[in-house]
């Protein structure tokens, strides 16, 4: 067993972790300070986790440290919740001071569009390719998207946090088109990207802060087509030149 505490989203967090690999997975976040709060994983937890393939974090690691890195997530996200942060599966990619979050299902393309922007754009970086968080401020100020050290198998994220300008909701398509839309037609998509608890009370915490993203944040969606070479110049001209 090894206790460490990580920073995410300016919270610390204390983690007893049972593999040592768990530590070396999540050591990029290690802060030398006190946790604001614990999280430890239980036999359930890595059984839960067991019987929920697709929800199992994706990394190069031996069967049980996934378990356990996979776990801590989901604890991390449900104790988040109470200081307004929620999890969202996505790809943020920051430039001039501004993220932006791409999210679809696994296998759209979203790793790949933001390789795009990081071939066009030689100071843009990336936040967190998989896992970011989400920090909603209690004065209406602009939502923060946070890294995080569960990054997806390619390991793309930055120790940092950035004002979140536009979320794109990504989908397949034969060209490359893309729209700014409201937050009630966005919200069937975003619902299903964020993470999603099983208790009422969080699940109405969840809901309650993607309500809040609006106005600050701009939708979008986005008919992409990776391999065309208009792609990566639609979505650049719409968003970065967007003022909403």
């Amino acid at each position: 067993m090894k206790f460490f505490t990580i920073r995410i989203a300016n919270i610390n967090i204390g983690i007893r972790a049972e593999f040592h690999r768990s530590y070396r997975l999540l050591q990029d976040f290690v802060v030398d300070e006190e946790p604001s709060f614990t999280v430890q994983c239980s036999v359930e937890d890595f059984d839960r986790e067991a019987a929920e393939v697709e929800a199992t974090y994706q990394i190069n690691a031996p069967a049980d440290v996934r378990l356990e890195v996979s776990a801590l997530l989901r604890k991390i996200s449900e104790r988040l919740l109470s200081d307004r942060i929620f999890l969202i599966h996505g790809a943020a990619i920051a430039l001039d001071g501004q993220a932006y979050l791409f999210t679809a299902p696994s296998g759209v393309g979203k790793t790949t569009h933001i390789l795009k922007w990081l071939d066009h754009c030689p100071d843009a970086f990336v936040v967190n390719g998989d896992k970011p968080f989400i920090l909603v401020p209690t004065d209406k100020g602009q939502p923060l998207v946070c890294g995080s050290p569960w990054s997806g198998k390619e390991n793309m994220y930055t120790n940092t946090t950035v004002p979140l300008k536009s979320i794109i909701l990504m989908e397949r398509s034969e060209d490359n088109h893309i729209e700014q839309i409201s937050f009630a037609e966005a919200f069937p998509s975003l619902f299903q990207q964020v993470y999603r608890p099983d208790e009422p009370e969080k699940m109405q915490m969840t809901l309650h802060l993607l309500q809040a993203l609006t106005p600050s944040v701009s939708f979008w969606r986005f008919q992409c087509n990776n391999f065309k070479e208009d792609c990566f110049q639609v979505a650049y001209s719409a968003l970065h030149g967007s003022s909403s």
